[in-house]
């Protein structure tokens, strides 16, 4: 299910209220930047925990991790 940003900030400024705290997306949007600028943007630490996230990221599993699809023992003891 995808929300909108608008949702987001409504319900994580106060989960009860159902009108959104702001008129558009755009608006959303732009709060959203002018706090990520007046903050610094993204720390130091946030920046090397996504590098070496991407950097460490691999879809591909080990031959030695992988479930053997030869065999179905979900039956078995």
């Amino acid at each position: 299910m995808a929300f909108s940003l608008r949702d987001m900030l409504r319900f994580f400024a106060a989960p009860e209220k159902k009108k959104s705290l702001f008129q558009s997306e755009k608006e959303a949007y732009d709060f959203c930047r002018s706090l990520y600028n007046k903050s610094g943007g993204a720390t130091p630490e946030l920046r090397r925990a996504f590098e070496f996230y991407k950097s460490n990221n691999d879809d591909e599993c080990r031959p030695e991790v992988r479930v053997s699809s030869h065999q179905d023992n979900a039956h078995s003891i």
